[in-house]
């Protein structure tokens, strides 16, 4: 799975000269090798998961 990111996500969300927040947008490509755009609900659940994962191994 390759990522491509469009803007630097570390600083988060970026304010332009009108005050308006500047989108970060975040691709992966999937099995067909079409690129698609990974989404916050994407992210939750991925981290969910590997935190029961966690819990799992240390129990």
């Amino acid at each position: 799975m390759h990522m491509r990111e469009d803007n630097n996500l570390t600083n988060h969300t970026q304010t332009n000269k009108e005050q308006r927040p500047v989108k970060n947008d975040c691709y992966m490509v999937d099995e067909h090798g079409k690129e698609v755009q990974i989404t916050t609900s994407m992210v939750q659940d991925i981290c969910i998961k590997l935190l029961e994962q966690c819990r799992t191994v240390k129990s």
